[in-house]
């Protein structure tokens, strides 16, 4: 009986025994079956049965567990339907998704996928996005809107226009670079890898000067024999070699899961041990658009000499976007915005942003006329209404007294952009600023929780700008005045002064300073081939939480990495010793191998579970 259990349990020991002779590595596998044939060379088939059993099942549990985390590839390929309905003429058809062509007109019914990236020609819907943004939240989508493969439509009927090809859209980039990712071994997988491979000769010999010296001190042959089977056994570094990839596969498949695209494991490892943090300022610190925060009526006339002050240094005359609107300020907000509200310029969505906010209604204005670059004009109320520059107002007629100048050059040192604006007898400054993020004050406190010992906000903004948002946001430091290559110099610095640098920009103006970071960020590259290729992490989605969320990762993979290196090394050192110095039983010897191993990789997994943060509130 016991013949016929080694039978058939040899068969994976022996396939996997194959496939490493025939790649031409020595490794466990040999070993184990070098054990089995020596146990039944010694009259101990009973043990070589129990020895092929549990490297079976061991090997059987470990193809289970790494099929988990290689799970993250097969859920993003389920995401993309078999079929579209294309629509040639008004008639409808379907076709295989591969046959689709940029350019073609297919329909997206509710509740289905959306097979390629386009962008809507009709219809309005809700669209999932969450497993490619790991945004919970549906997106309202309507014509001229973008839509993603893999995404899901919700609510209703979109008809769109193909951007890509089936192997050219976000979603197969997406599957490309985690494939890429999970083959791209990290620093301590391929230095296990190696180890093993080398210490896989170590262990034969070890097997061999042991049972030579047994033969010399006259021990029988099947004793010796039987006894440095056992040391052969209990040398093993199965155990060893999974701890790293089952680790860092796991923490691959939790990044991919969350909207996190990491291009190897050993970025995960580097986001554990990242000290220092630069981040660009705009799109990603703040949203990358201007929101109204001050406004201050300066005076009554506009006459620059002998005007009428109303004030301008005094509180009641300004309104700060913290504060209720006065009514001085909601007259002028609502002159401005009427004039503006036919443009397509920032400053104009900026104002009528804050006057949806408010709960204003715009009031009608005619006669517009547009200096490009400079301001608009409007009737408003039976009277001309100017928003620009300060040359465009001195070239309408209007002039600006001393007093109103200097409050102005106020405004800029605060770090705001500046719109004039005359309307009858008022004369105002509109102050500007890029909106900061509201999660950038937790965003600070998460990451220095993790270990960053330094953030710096790196910026093409003047010095006195920068220096106002840093103060807004709360950052100590700070670069101004950076032109892109300058950014790339900076980051150069912060590495030079030992510091493990993190770099965060939006991956396309940001890429020759991603490439020069430690670990390079990309946030919301979704889409963007620059941020694919140049980041070594593509967040798929703007949140900067997803930055302290990367780091704990990375200290979580680093922590369990260590603990199975640890524990592995001492079930092999246990093992050794007791082989060694008492009759060791080879079944044990096995069990305490593959028992190990099996160990290891359930360890590994717990990184699926992803990191804990404690977050302290801002």
């Amino acid at each position: 009986m016991p013949y016929f259990s080694v039978l058939f349990g040899s068969y994976f020991a022996l396939k996997s025994s194959w496939e490493s002779i025939r790649d031409r590595v020595v490794d466990v596998n040999i070993l184990m079956v070098l054990a089995a044939i020596g146990a039944i060379v010694v009259g101990q088939p009973l043990d070589a049965a129990a020895l092929l059993f549990l490297f079976s099942l061991s090997s059987t549990l470990e193809s289970l567990a790494m099929a988990r985390t290689r799970s993250a590839i097969e859920g993003l390929i389920r995401l993309r339907p078999d079929q579209a309905v294309r629509i040639i003429n008004g008639v409808e058809e379907k076709v295989k998704v591969e046959e689709l062509r940029i350019g073609d007109t297919i329909k997206i019914p509710p509740f289905e996928s959306i097979p390629v990236d386009g962008q809507v020609i009709s219809g309005q819907s809700a669209v999932d996005q969450s497993a490619m943004t790991g945004e919970s939240v549906p997106v309202a989508k309507t014509t001229g809107d973008s839509l993603l493969a893999g995404t899901r439509n919700l609510d209703s009927s979109l008809v769109m226009s193909v951007a890509s090809t089936v192997g050219d859209s976000t979603l197969d980039k997406i599957v490309n670079l985690v494939q890429d990712a999970q083959e791209n071994k990290a620093s301590g997988e391929r230095i296990s890898t190696w180890f093993g491979q080398k210490y896989t000769f170590f262990v034969i010999a070890a097997f061999a000067v042991s049972f030579g010296i047994r033969i010399a001190l006259q021990t029988p042959t099947t004793e010796a024999l039987y006894l440095s089977l056992t040391l052969l056994v209990a040398l093993s570094p199965c155990a060893l070699v999974i701890s790293t990839p089952a680790t860092t596969l796991s923490a691959l498949a939790w990044a991919a899961r969350n909207g996190m695209l990491v291009r190897g494991g050993e970025f995960i490892e580097i986001a554990g041990k990242i000290d220092t943090i630069a981040v660009d300022k705009t799109g990603t610190l703040t949203l990358g658009r201007p929101r109204l925060v001050e406004i201050c009526l300066c005076a009554r006339s506009m006459v620059s000499v002998g005007a009428e002050s109303h004030g301008c240094t005094e509180e009641e005359a300004c309104w700060h976007g913290s504060g209720a609107l006065s009514p001085d300020a909601q007259r002028l907000l609502k002159a401005a915005a009427a004039a503006e509200q036919y443009t397509a310029h920032p400053v104009a969505e900026a104002l009528m942003a804050a006057v949806r906010e408010n709960g204003m209604v715009v009031p009608a204005a005619s006669g517009e006329i547009v200096a490009a670059g400079l301001g608009v004009s409007a009737v408003v109320d039976g009277k001309r209404v100017y928003v620009g520059q300060r040359k465009y107002l001195e070239a309408e007629g209007v002039s600006i007294s001393p007093e109103f100048i200097e409050h102005v050059e106020n405004f800029q040192k605060k770090g705001m952009t500046v719109a004039l604006l005359a309307h009858g007898d008022d004369i105002a400054a509109l102050g500007f600023m890029d909106a900061p993020r509201q999660e950038t004050a937790q965003f600070l406190k998460d990451v220095e929780q993790q270990g960053a010992k330094h953030v710096v906000m790196l910026t093409g903004d003047t010095e006195q700008t920068a220096k106002a948002i840093a103060e807004e946001l709360g950052l100590r430091e700070y670069r101004a005045a950076l032109m892109p290559a300058h950014k790339s110099e900076a980051i150069e610095a912060l590495v030079k002064e030992g510091g493990k640098v993190m770099m965060v920009g939006d991956g396309v103006n940001d890429a020759p300073s991603l490439a020069q970071a430690t670990l390079g960020v990309a946030m919301g590259g979704l889409g963007s081939d620059i941020a694919l290729n140049a980041a070594d992490v593509v967040l798929m989605h703007d949140r900067l939480d997803r930055i302290p969320e990367l780091m704990a990762l990375g200290k979580k993979t680093n922590a369990i990495i260590r603990a199975n290196l640890i524990f592995a090394t001492g079930v092999i050192c246990t093992l050794t010793l007791l082989s060694l110095f008492t009759r060791l039983p080879l079944p044990i010897a096995v069990i305490g191998h593959e028992g190990s191993t099996v160990l290891v990789i359930l360890n590994g997994l717990r990184v699926l579970r992803g990191p804990q943060i404690t977050r302290q509130p801002a």
